[in-house]
């Protein structure tokens, strides 16, 4: 497939960004952060929001597909493909509003998150989901793959969080997703305003409340970080768990059953619905005051298994670091001199955070989760000050890095690294993996945040080879038995995309399953918003 003359000189006419269409502009843009590489149809870089109006509109006239993207550091291949690329990272990146009274900010899709941290730090406050990937990731990404991070277990996920998003239609007409309200029988929005456009997808919407309600609250995984499909489950509203630690008063996806927001849709939708011109969220106060502790283990099951007693002493984080990683690290000169705190070799260690007003209560909570279980874990460290905190972050933070520099043919893979177990069953989920891992000849990279149930997995494999690619298939398919086995998900922060939308039925069902079509359909009817995802 190829952009038509037509549709080229219509665009050209009314874009006053960039458009590539040269053979090196389509190869870099054919990869993001996957194992995959499909070569697009061209790059749009829109300059105002009224050149990414005017792309989609023209992509509709034309029936031309389209994928909009952002920084291109997704993992399961959402962000690539046989389409336009509207990159919204180079020139729609304005913070619209921080509105401190409210704990609010209205941002363009290219805005970066942690240039939105940075703004938002000078009132106290803090976009809650907060990915390794803050650094680079941009706020329309954040929200198409449903992102968290480390602190979920006290903020939730993206959709916690997004409040409205003014959008593109797929067939080309503007429209805010927002809270509707029961009113007279029926649904309307909370502006008051009556959007034709809309009219498919809220049809489509009172179905699934209506004809799926059961089904969704049956086949739902029972771990409430799932990003997996979409999230038709905020739409009743519902939810099967809720983040132990939830800092509001009540978690959004049990709000007033007589109230629903169309915003959550897009988050994990990996533009598949709509293309967001702006995004109104909700800021968190920053907290005052952090300590950490350095629980040291014998295993990564073992550490696993720990994990719901801690849990019970209300921490805020609870990411683990295993033995590969840290070998890794002390092996570069850069992160081996910030290693001090770690002492000796332990196959695996749990840092453990505690925020709050008062230090000396955070440091005490800290020894006390020493004192209560020694033979589980040792308490080898306790990081007060930012700098000795900064320190252990880094090194967390850098792993996926660490992995990935390897020189060998034989390296991590990115496939089976979005599992989220509920935690009281992680121990036993490890285990299984590393005997799955065992049965293929290889071992992998296993940490992130075991707080959460989530442990991102990196088997080591050569895709070079044929036994390479077979063992990809057949460990994916014994840990997605595994992981749907124990109420998990296989996609918990970084999508469906290429690499895990096939298991969507397998995950929910023929009937929950076809809900999601129906909403497809009724947002995308020609299929142009980033298609096969």
């Amino acid at each position: 497939m190829s952009l038509s003359p037509d549709f080229l000189h219509e665009l050209k006419k009314h874009f006053a960004g960039d458009i590539r269409l040269d053979a090196a502009s389509r190869v870099l843009y054919s990869t993001d952060a996957s194992i995959y590489q499909i070569e697009p149809l061209g790059v749009a870089i829109p300059k105002t929001q009224e050149d990414l109006h005017a792309a989609v509109e023209l992509a509709a006239k034309y029936r031309v597909p389209i994928l909009p993207r952002g920084a291109g550091s997704s993992l399961a291949g959402q962000a690539i493909g046989e389409a336009l690329i509207l990159d919204c990272s180079r020139w729609l990146d304005s913070i619209v509003e921080i509105n401190p009274e409210e704990r609010t900010a209205i941002v363009e899709p290219g805005v970066v998150l942690a240039d939105l941290n940075r703004a938002a730090s000078k009132y106290g406050l803090q976009f809650g989901p907060d990915p390794a990937s803050a650094e680079r990731a941009t706020m329309g990404g954040v929200i198409g793959n449903n992102a968290t991070g480390a602190h979920s277990i006290l903020y939730g996920m993206t959709a916690d969080h997004l409040l409205e998003a003014d959008v593109i239609l797929s067939d080309g007409s503007l429209a805010k997703f927002g809270e509707w309200r029961m009113e007279d029988g029926g649904w309307k929005m909370e502006d008051g305003e009556n959007h034709d456009p809309l009219t498919m997808i809220h049809d489509s919407i009172n179905q699934i409340r209506t004809a799926y309600a059961d089904a969704i609250k049956q086949h739902y995984p029972k771990s409430w970080r799932n990003s997996a499909g979409y999230r038709l489950n905020y739409l009743l509203p519902w939810s099967p768990s809720a983040p132990p630690q939830w800092v509001g008063h009540v978690y959004p996806a049990d709000l007033r059953p007589s109230t629903f927001n169309l915003a959550p849709l897009l988050a994990g939708s990996e533009g598949t619905l709509a293309v967001i011109r702006r995004a109104k969220l909700n800021l968190v106060p920053k907290p005052k005051h952090t300590v950490l502790g350095i629980l040291a283990y014998d295993s990564i099951p073992a550490a696993c298994d720990d994990v719901p007693r801690l849990l019970e002493f209300h921490p805020s984080a609870v990411e683990l670091i295993p033995q590969m990683i840290l070998r890794l690290a002390r092996g570069v000169p850069a992160y081996a001199s910030q290693m001090g705190w770690l002492e000796g070799e332990p196959s695996a260690i749990l840092v453990v955070e505690f925020s709050g007003d008062r230090p000396e209560v955070l440091k005490d909570r800290v020894a006390q989760i020493g004192r209560e279980a020694p033979c589980k874990g040792n308490l080898s460290y306790i990081a007060e000050s930012p700098e000795d905190q900064a320190r252990v972050w880094n090194v967390r933070k850098v792993g996926l890095g660490i992995l990935d520099s390897r020189p060998q043919s034989a390296r991590p893979v990115a496939f089976i690294e979005d599992c989220a177990i509920p935690v009281e069953r992680l121990g036993g989920f490890v285990r299984e993996v590393e005997r799955i891992l065992k049965a293929h000849g290889t071992e992998g990279g296993i940490y992130a945040h075991a707080s959460a149930g989530c442990l991102h997995i990196r088997p080591i494999l050569d895709l070079r080879s044929g036994e390479g690619t077979r063992s990809l298939r057949s460990i994916a398919e014994q840990v997605l038995a595994l992981t749907l086995s124990l109420g998990g998900s296989m996609s918990s922060e970084h999508g469906d995309g290429i690499a895990r939308g096939e298991w969507l039925k397998q995950t929910y069902g023929e009937e929950v399953t076809e809900a999601m079509r129906l909403l497809k359909r009724a947002a995308d009817p020609h299929r142009i918003l980033n298609p096969h995802k």
